[in-house]
């Protein structure tokens, strides 16, 4: 135990060295308490920002030096809080320097975060962070304070309807990992102080909880009914022909951007490799799209030998796949017939996406039976669609069973059944 306590020793005699009579300190809940005055008096106290453990006493005495010095200079006139809150302020004008932190934060990582995702998961967190450090009232002094502050109250979004980020939700996981990854850089290479640390997160308040959407599979209809709402005009023909390639071949949306021929042009492939995926790109199979006579549309037949004679797709930056194809199916003409789609997936409990178009390439390729009368196998749609099995079955699972419906009672037929006895009686 007094090898455990022999820092707390050395802290306070350096207090008394540097600082001189009637200064102390003491734990309080875990942080450092600074008491000043005589056991006569009584006792004035503030509460630090510092932890109460051995790497955070000495910029704690640094902190206590100049807050001691600053209430002797107003003689007491002011309060021992006053005088904590002006050094604070003094010292983080002089040491912290938050814009050089984040340049030489990002110049450090613009090889391992690509802008997009620099953009999405980063960037929002690092403006909340920057909006409070920057305000002249009212502004956190430590990392638990500053995350308090950001994860709860930040308001954002396009009209500031969005305070923070709900608890339990992906996002605010996305933004407490970038928000500890700069504050651990500020710290530990801006040689910020100790307290600008990020806070030890409690598992339970913080972990993910919201279940993951259930992605909704387009029927056929559907996209019957979309292809032919886009308006007449090249920039539409563009985005209608991307929508038929995804709805067809079950690409993801970042995917127009990776699609090649090879083969003497008589396969089409896609070379896109997602970051965490050991797979590097693969054959595309085509599922068509049946009108309502069973058939398929007569688009379907020659998407391959479209893009062969140089069928021109939309422009798309990297990264910004799904956010581009989503904002033309709200924004543009497609508008009326995609939200009305999407309105019958929500009487349905799911949520309709441009992602939805590959839950349907999904969905045909486990129902729709092969031309030998065999289902598919999960792992051959899986190789099909660019993933591995495990992944697959994870957010396709509900999709697999087959014929379900005739394993249990028909409810239409009993009822029926029922209705004729009652006529009869």
């Amino acid at each position: 135990m007094a090898e455990t306590n022999s820092w707390i020793k050395v802290f306070r005699r350096a207090i008394k060295v540097s600082v001189g009579t009637g200064w102390t300190v003491q734990p309080d809940r875990g942080n450092i308490r600074v008491l000043y005055g005589k056991k006569a008096s009584g006792f004035l106290s503030i509460n630090l920002p510092y932890k109460w453990q051995e790497d955070q006493w000495v910029e704690a005495l640094k902190l206590i030096e100049t807050a001691a010095d600053t209430y002797e200079n107003y003689k007491s006139n002011i309060s021992l809080k006053a005088a904590f809150d002006i050094s604070q302020k003094s010292s983080t004008k002089f040491e912290l320097e938050w814009d050089m932190a984040l340049e030489n934060y990002r110049n450090s990582n613009r090889h391992t975060i690509q802008e997009n995702t620099w953009k999405r998961k980063h960037l929002p967190v690092i403006k909340a962070i920057f909006f409070y450090v920057k305000r002249s009232k009212a502004r956190p002094q430590n990392g638990k304070r500053l995350w308090n502050k950001v994860s709860n109250e930040y308001q954002h979004g396009k009209n500031l309807e969005k305070r923070g980020w709900a608890k339990g939700t992906t996002m605010r996981r996305h933004m407490r990992l970038a928000f500890n990854r700069f504050l651990n850089w500020c710290v530990e290479r801006e040689d910020f102080p100790s307290y600008w640390r990020p806070p030890v997160f409690n598992k339970a308040e913080e972990e993910v909880t919201t279940e993951k959407r259930v992605g909704y599979p387009l029927t056929d209809s559907q996209i019957g009914r979309l292809v032919d709402s886009f308006a007449e005009n090249e920039h539409a023909a563009k985005w209608q022909f991307a929508t038929q390639l995804c709805a067809v071949y079950g690409l993801r949306p970042e995917e127009l951007r990776y699609l090649v021929l090879k083969n003497n042009k008589t396969e089409l492939w896609t070379t896109y490799k997602k970051s965490n995926s050991k797979i590097n790109g693969r054959r595309l199979f085509p599922l068509f799209v049946l009108d309502i006579d069973g058939n398929p549309f007569d688009w379907c037949l020659t998407l391959q030998q479209r893009f062969a004679a140089g069928e021109l797709l939309p422009q798309i930056s990297k990264g910004q796949g799904a956010d581009r194809l989503g904002k033309q199916l709200r924004d543009r003409s497609p508008k009326n017939i995609w939200l009305s789609i999407c309105k019958e997936a929500e009487v349905e409990g799911q949520e309709c996406t441009p992602y939805s178009f590959r839950h349907r390439y999904a969905y045909v390729a486990h129902n729709r039976i092969n031309k030998n009368g065999t289902y598919r196998s999960p792992k051959q749609i899986a190789d099909a669609m660019g993933h591995d099995l495990e992944t697959h079955l994870k957010s396709y699972s509900r999709f697999n069973t087959k014929d379900l419906e005739n394993a249990f009672d028909p409810i239409v037929d009993k009822l029926n059944n029922t209705d004729k006895k009652l006529i009869k009686n």
